[in-house]
């Protein structure tokens, strides 16, 4: 009898931290089984346990506001057949939640905004939208418009205002059919003041993944960190100063989000430069471009964390250093320069998550976290957040 009730007792405590959970959202960038060898993630390398919302990037939508399929031999099972593999790894955890990303920056923003200016372009969006988790095996919609008013044409000026229509419609359809929509949207207050009426669209999304990154990068002509937690020192003037994680969350939290709706995303990825002169290598040092590619993701400018420590675990001549205040590290070899994120700083922004009570927190994407142990250890980023998050 005792042990029967040890028994119930057992399985009522993991049914009640399965239910009390914070949300980990995770997106898995679907093109990132084309990268080479030891950069290759396959939807075979996703550990359905770290995540309780597993987001597929990315479906597209055309003018007409059909959602679209954007690689047919990797999603559809006449091909690899990704999407079907994606939504079987709740087989293995049943409260897993999976989610179909539609947008991206591959996708034409103007489309978002022809579909937004217009009722019947709306509502067949959102049918559409519906339609297709119904299909393929859904839990919901991550909407990924990059962004809103963030365009030229004649339906910019109103992008704000049919954004929140837009959600609305989404909302009403998806969640008639108990899905499930949420939105990745810009963290920082240069975009969201443009793109968003926070007040007006939090009550159509079951949470928000603020992309709290790319505050800074190669378009500027000096270094600059990705996803600084504060302000620090180096920071020059007042814009400067409202490239952090700090001042995007307060200012969400003052047009009118609750923490309850906010998701913190934090980046597997760093931003690149090559430095001016490669004895002047501290934050906000002179750059003359964007920083040399990594042998998996290879692109100029931006970098995986797994390439990242990649370096620093070969003893090639990479320094880090962290900087106390802004709670982050950045690297530097010669004229090449990485602002990234690890263990150290996402446990940073975790506990931030935590004061502020936010909803949980997001990554972007697992397939560049060291999911192959590049670093010499088990202690990936993502499993640091489940770690941390309470």
């Amino acid at each position: 009898m005792v042990r029967a009730f040890l028994f119930c007792f057992a399985l009522l405590v993991a049914f009640y931290n399965v239910e009390s959970r914070k949300p980990v959202v995770c997106y898995y960038a679907s093109w990132s089984t084309y990268r080479p060898g030891r950069g290759q993630f396959n939807v075979e390398n996703i550990d359905p346990f770290l995540c309780t919302h597993l987001i597929y990037a990315f479906f597209g939508v055309n003018d007409s506001g059909a959602v679209t399929i954007l690689d047919p031999w990797l999603d559809l099972d006449s091909g690899r057949g990704n999407i079907r593999l994606f939504n079987q790894l709740r087989n293995q955890n049943p409260n897993l939640k999976t989610l179909a990303a539609i947008g991206g920056a591959t996708v034409d923003r103007v489309i978002f905004s022809q579909i937004a200016a217009s009722a019947s372009l709306r509502s067949t969006f959102a049918r559409n939208a519906r339609d297709f988790c119904l299909a393929h095996g859904f839990d919901g919609v991550d909407l990924g418009w990059e962004f809103p008013a963030m365009h030229d044409g004649d339906t910019a000026p109103y992008d704000k205002r049919n954004f929140v229509l837009m959600l609305s419609e989404l909302a009403l359809a998806l969640r008639s059919h108990g899905l499930l929509l949420t939105a990745a949207l810009a963290a920082s207050e240069t975009i969201a003041s443009i793109s968003y009426d926070i007040a007006g669209i939090v009550p159509h999304l079951d949470f928000i993944n603020l992309m709290a990154y790319d505050y800074n990068g190669a378009w500027s002509n000096f270094t600059g960190h990705n996803a600084p937690l504060f302000a620090g020192p180096s920071d020059q003037n007042d814009f400067q100063r409202t490239l952090n994680v700090q001042h995007s969350i307060n200012y969400w939290l003052s047009q009118g989000a609750p923490a309850s709706k906010l998701v913190l995303g934090v980046p597997a990825y760093g931003r690149t430069f090559t430095l001016a002169n490669s004895a002047v290598n501290g934050l906000r040092a002179p750059a003359e471009g964007p920083g040399q590619p990594g042998p998996y993701t290879g692109q100029y400018g931006y970098i995986a964390y797994h390439e990242v420590c990649g370096h620093l675990s070969s003893a090639t001549g990479w320094y880090r250093v962290w900087e106390p205040i802004q709670k982050i590290p950045y690297t530097f070899s010669n004229n090449q320069w990485i602002g990234y994120d690890d263990r150290q700083s996402i446990w940073e922004k975790c506990n931030y998550a935590n004061s502020q009570q936010l909803a949980g927190m997001m990554m972007w994407s697992i397939d560049m976290d060291d999911f192959r142990g590049n670093c010499g250890t088990s202690f990936t980023l993502l499993k640091t957040v489940n770690e941390c998050l309470v």
